[in-house]
C-alpha cells in the first residue's frame, strides 16, 4: 500500500468518527441575536452570552435591512424591472423571416379593344376605319372615341392614341399604305 492510499483512508476514518460523535449537536437550540457595541470608545465589540431557549417570547425581533444604495427605493427597483429585459430569454439563432416589400403597380391602361378595319388618306387627311363588336367607325386626328380614347397621331404603319383617364400613350399597329 502506498503512501497515498494511507493518508486517503486516515482522512476517511477521521471523518466517520467526526460526523458518527455528534458533540456539537444543537438540536432544540434557540440562539439569540448577538448585540454589537458601537461606540467609537470601544476597540472590540463585546458579544452577550448566548442562552438556549425554546419559548418565542424571548425572542427579539430582527429589524428589517435598509437598503444598501439609498438612490434607489423599493418603487424605483420594481419600476427597473419592469422595464428590463429579462436575464434568461429565449433566444433563437435562426434568422428573421424576410421583410416582404410589396410591389404597388401602377395603373395600366386596358388593352386596344377597337379591331382595325381599314385606312384611307382623303384631302391630306388620315382616316382609320375601326369596328367594336357590330359598330364600325371612322376616326381622325383629334377625335375621341367612348370619352376614353383620343386619337393623337396617324401615320401609317402606326396609330397613336392616349388613354384619357390615366393620361397614357399607346401605339397600335394599323399597317402600311397599299
Amino acid at each position: 500500500m502506498s503512501l497515498r492510499w494511507l493518508f486517503l483512508l486516515s482522512a476517511l476514518a477521521l471523518t466517520a468518527w467526526f460526523s458518527v460523535d455528534g458533540r456539537d449537536s444543537t438540536v432544540g437550540v434557540v440562539s439569540e441575536a448577538v448585540v454589537r457595541s458601537t461606540s467609537a470608545g470601544a476597540s472590540t465589540a463585546k458579544r452577550a452570552a448566548v442562552k438556549p431557549t425554546s419559548t418565542e417570547e424571548n425572542l427579539t425581533r430582527l429589524k428589517v435591512r435598509q437598503v444598501p444604495y439609498p438612490l434607489f427605493d423599493a418603487a424605483m427597483l420594481a419600476d427597473m424591472t419592469d422595464k428590463e429585459a429579462p436575464i434568461f430569454h429565449l433566444q433563437s439563432w435562426t434568422p428573421p423571416p424576410p421583410k416582404v416589400v410589396a410591389k404597388v403597380e401602377l395603373p395600366k391602361a386596358p388593352p386596344w379593344p377597337y379591331v382595325y378595319f381599314g385606312q384611307q388618306l382623303s384631302q391630306g387627311e388620315w382616316w382609320i376605319y375601326l369596328t367594336l363588336g357590330d359598330e364600325a367607325r371612322a376616326v381622325k386626328k383629334g377625335q375621341i372615341l367612348d370619352t376614353k380614347y383620343r386619337i393623337e397621331k396617324i401615320e401609317p404603319p402606326n396609330l397613336s392614341v392616349t388613354y384619357l383617364p390615366l393620361n397614357e400613350v399607346q401605339t397600335v399597329i394599323i399597317g402600311a399604305f397599299k
